[in-house]
């Protein structure tokens, strides 16, 4: 019977032994899963959802200096990951990262304060990206004669940034490319593209009409340009409309709803001669 407290304890030992065994496994493979599943979300290109993983878990196991170290590398990962992008211009890329990572910095960066780079480093990189990306699509834009997107390409970043030197001489480069293009598409009498250009500036007059001034593009002439290519578009399609070719009239009257979407009389003239071209071509089949 002496011998019966020392099995005892004996047998509690071991209890404990399995029970620290069971819980260092499960926790282990809690530990694994959470890599695991960061390093998925990763590849996927899903930074925040890769850093969402060791958020969670952390907030469960503030001590755990294993884990810790693991979100911390995932960080310095994610962060190499925009620096290459960035190098490589992939300045989409590279702002969808800087994005993330100026998101969550309060988070990481109490974990580890000799971090390579600061929030305010983070802030100018991503600012630095974004007007970037602004100025390749507007320049896409540009090249694929898609004037309002070109100049919208602008309008957040400067309401973001109204201060930023690069960006103001990047949009005002963009507003002097616009004007020469009106210029040199006046000069061809291409009344459609000159509209849709004026309309294009004239949307974002609120946002930049500082600058419109500035470059002798005052609303009173950006008003005055779109009615005379209205004007000269109107008479250009009835000129075809008189003459019986409607086709040709139709597609000249449907350039001006590309700059005037709610042009009624424009709208009522189409369909006019779209339903005389209908019956016209009724009558030469039979």
């Amino acid at each position: 019977m002496k011998d019966f407290p020392w099995k005892i304890l004996t047998t509690e030992c071991i209890l404990i032994s399995i029970l620290l065994v069971f819980c260092a496994t499960q926790k282990k493979e809690t530990f694994d899963q959470v890599i695991m599943q960061s390093q998925q979300q990763m590849v996927g290109g899903h930074y925040q959802k890769a850093l969402d993983h060791y958020i969670v878990a952390c907030e469960k196991n503030p001590e755990d200096k294993l884990l810790l170290e693991n979100y911390l590398m995932t960080v310095k990962r994610i962060k190499q990951t925009g620096d290459m992008a960035l190098e490589a211009e992939n300045f989409a890329l590279a702002e969808k990262i800087y994005s993330v990572l100026l998101k969550n910095y309060s988070h990481f960066k109490k974990f580890d304060p000799s971090l390579s780079f600061t929030k305010n480093s983070l802030s100018i990189t991503l600012r630095n990206c974004r007007i970037s990306l602004s100025e390749r699509q507007s320049r896409q834009y540009l090249d694929a004669d898609e004037f309002e997107k070109a100049i919208n390409s602008y309008r957040v970043r400067y309401l973001e940034y109204p201060n930023d030197p690069v960006l103001l001489t990047n949009l005002i480069n963009i507003i002097l490319d616009l004007k020469f293009l009106a210029e040199i598409a006046i000069t061809k009498e291409d009344f459609l593209s000159t509209g849709r250009i004026y309309c294009a500036l004239l949307k974002n007059y609120k946002y930049f009409n500082k600058f419109y001034k500035s470059l002798s593009l005052p609303k009173k002439f950006l008003d005055e340009g779109l009615n005379n290519c209205r004007l000269q578009l109107t008479k250009k399609g009835l000129e075809h409309y008189r003459k019986g070719n409607l086709a040709d009239a139709i597609i000249v009257w449907k350039g001006i709803l590309k700059f005037d979407p709610d042009n009624q009389q424009i709208k009522k003239a189409i369909e006019t001669a779209t339903t005389q071209l209908k019956n016209l071509r009724k009558k030469e089949i039979q």
